[in-house]
């Protein structure tokens, strides 16, 4: 079979008898064309099978119209609504994305940046990423435009999109308070995490504040996977006086302390509310039920993507932006009136 010829920009502009650059200018939807010839080149360009050159219009435009993403675990659920965020504002810029799975580890995360600014992408947006040790900064302060996403350093002024992580965990913290729990644990994630150093914070703060037990004991140093919930579980659940409830850093933690208390004969929620957070699809389901905090990942993704393209576009200095977005609990299945009030109130029932 003969290999079809590709349709150029010269096969368009003959076919309308018009000229090269109008055609160029029609296309590139520059002001000074008529509607009249704007839409006699775009009828054409359809019919003939027109696509631009890729290459042709980043040596135009001096860009590879890429864009890297960095996200720190491919098998957690969570991130795929950030990704598609970014893509759906990289789709209306008619950019690609290179996505790239760090692992959370440091030595991956160079290699990726490494090797994305080799390729001369115009942009990074990195989630959940590292972003205050020596090689990482060194990468990001190459002059190449970033955007960091639940993760930054107050050490240096960077784009950021985050989530209300205090809000989030005051109002769960709240919500397990007024069940009568005062004895509540906490899944901390990583240690190199500002997100889960914010969040830990904020659980301290809401603990303090309603006079709920403040023993150290309750919170658990993790990371955001199934095993870290599960160990928690296990750890803070035989406790010689365990918790009531336990608070859990993102929602696949949740699920490992649900895994845990199972295997111990604990019930939830009777006998322990758990809450998560991120609101993954999965929490939704009836056989897990899960009492989380709602996170906009999706929109945070394309905030993420928006703020980015502002910086390709215009790369004169000017100080850097954040954009925080609100959090909301989402009551399900898995939290309950803590044991011990429910039983009290039970006998104050009988004796009357």
């Amino acid at each position: 079979m003969k290999d079809r010829k590709r349709v150029t920009i010269r096969d368009v502009a003959n076919e309308c008898g018009i000229a090269l650059s109008t055609v160029s200018n029609a296309l590139a939807g520059k002001p000074h064309v008529s509607e009249e010839t704007r839409a006699q080149v775009k009828e054409a360009a359809e019919r003939l099978g027109y696509r631009a050159s890729a290459v042709a219009r980043a040596l135009r435009m001096q860009r590879s119209f890429t864009i890297g993403v960095l996200i720190a675990d491919v098998t957690n659920p969570a991130f795929p609504d950030f990704v598609r965020g970014v893509e759906d504002v990289a789709m209306r810029e008619k950019c690609n994305l290179l996505l790239c799975n760090t692992d959370g580890e440091e030595e991956k995360q160079i290699w990726h940046m490494r090797a994305l600014l080799d390729s001369q992408v115009d942009g990074m947006v990195l989630i959940s990423q590292h972003t205050d040790t020596p090689r990482v900064r060194e990468l990001l302060d190459s002059g190449t435009p970033f955007v960091l996403v639940q993760r930054r350093t107050a050490r240096h002024q960077d784009d950021y999109v985050g989530s209300d992580n205090v809000g989030g965990i005051t109002q769960a913290v709240e919500h397990l308070a007024g069940f009568g729990h005062r004895r509540i644990g906490f899944v901390r994630g990583p240690l190199g995490s500002s997100t889960a150093a914010e969040r830990l914070e904020a659980y301290k703060a809401a603990v303090r504040r309603l006079k709920l037990d403040r023993s150290p004991d309750l919170v658990f140093n993790g990371d955001y996977n199934l095993p870290t919930g599960y160990d928690a579980g296990l750890h803070l659940l035989s406790l010689p006086e365990r918790p009531t409830a336990i608070m859990a850093s993102n929602d696949l933690n949740a699920m490992g302390v649900i895994e845990a208390a199972m295997e111990l004969g604990i019930e939830v929620p009777s006998d322990l509310s758990v809450v998560g957070l991120d609101d993954i699809q999965l929490a939704s389901f009836r056989r897990i039920d899960l009492t989380t905090i709602h996170l906009q990942k999706r929109a945070m993704g394309a905030a993420a993507a928006e703020m980015l393209m502002k910086r390709i576009r215009n790369r004169r200095p000017s100080p850097a932006r954040e954009q925080i977005f609100p959090t909301g609990l989402v009551v399900r299945g898995t939290t309950a009136r803590a044991a011990q009030v429910a039983s009290s109130r039970k006998r104050k029932k009988l004796a009357v």
